[in-house]
């Protein structure tokens, strides 16, 4: 069995985005320490946008600067944001100010679906491989779905190889994230690297994956993001229910009953039932 690399690594002395994901890589931060850390560098440098690792190369290799692939995905963000058509599909050909004709840049965006906190395309740049690219409809809510949770998760299970059963993180802003692309096809046969989310957790004392949100897994049962994945502890459930219903009502005195939509409808009332009936057999 492969067995996690997970190094010992000591951030620089100030805050920056190298040291805050450094810092990631060797423990677990909570999205509310993220979140702090990020407002410290935010406070310290004047600087309102944050990026989280450099696009990676064999997955974007459209002849772009660093700089231009963040400004591409800002754009993007916008576009998918404002976008609610279910299944929607946009061809774009972005020609960067100062760059040849053959610069241009070929863009493929599918929208794959959408939730509360936000919503997740298939991009392709110049026909290279897919990536997951989920947008965040509220990252100034601090909860464990959202950037503030999701980035330092991705971070952490990356640096330390669980990629055998679940997407691999790639680089992100503070209000979206750039994940591997899982296709129906993919198996953890086919994946020879990494060891699975489940022997990680119970080295680490983290909460086990919630198989029964079908949406959440491929047919191979890869899993394609990480929301919700945090140290288990006494009262867990009951800190997260706080949260929750926090999260729901701001959304709701904000937005009005609109904010709710998404979760009111049969299939996740009946999701609602199982989570709760398994949830009861395992106390």
């Amino acid at each position: 069995m492969i067995q996690p690399i997970c190094r010992t690594a000591t951030p620089p002395p100030e805050s920056t985005p190298q040291s805050i994901i450094a810092q990631a890589q060797t423990e677990l931060i909570s999205p509310q320490k993220f979140y702090q850390l990020c407002q410290q560098f935010r406070r310290e440098t004047g600087q309102s946008r944050l990026y989280f690792g450099e696009p990676i190369a064999a997955y974007l290799d459209c002849g772009l600067s660093v700089a231009e692939i963040r400004q591409l995905f800002d754009d993007l963000a916008l576009y998918v944001k404002q976008t609610s058509t279910p299944n929607a599909i946009a061809h774009f050909r972005l020609q960067f100010p100062g760059c040849p004709r053959q610069r241009a840049i070929a863009v493929t965006v599918e929208i794959i679906g959408s939730g509360m906190i936000g919503r997740v395309a298939k991009v392709t740049l110049n026909g290279t491989d897919a990536i997951a690219f989920k947008v965040f409809f509220d990252p100034d809510f601090v909860w464990l779905h959202g950037p503030w949770g999701e980035i330092p998760v991705g971070i952490r299970l990356k640096y330390c190889q669980v990629t055998k059963d679940i997407s691999e993180f790639l680089f992100a802003s503070d209000n979206w994230a750039v994940w591997e692309w899982i296709d129906p096809q993919t198996s953890t046969r086919s994946r020879r690297r990494g060891i699975t989310y489940a022997t990680f957790a119970r080295r680490e004392g983290l909460t086990r994956l919630n198989p029964l949100n079908r949406k959440n897994y491929n047919p191979y049962g890869i899993r394609l993001d990480p929301g919700g994945i945090q140290k288990e502890y006494p009262g867990r459930r009951l800190f997260d229910c706080y949260w929750g219903t926090l999260f729901y009502l701001r959304k709701i005195r904000r937005e009005g009953p609109k904010a709710i939509q998404e979760i009111l409808n049969p299939q996740f009332f009946a999701y609602s039932l199982k989570r709760l009936w398994a949830l009861l057999l395992k106390t």
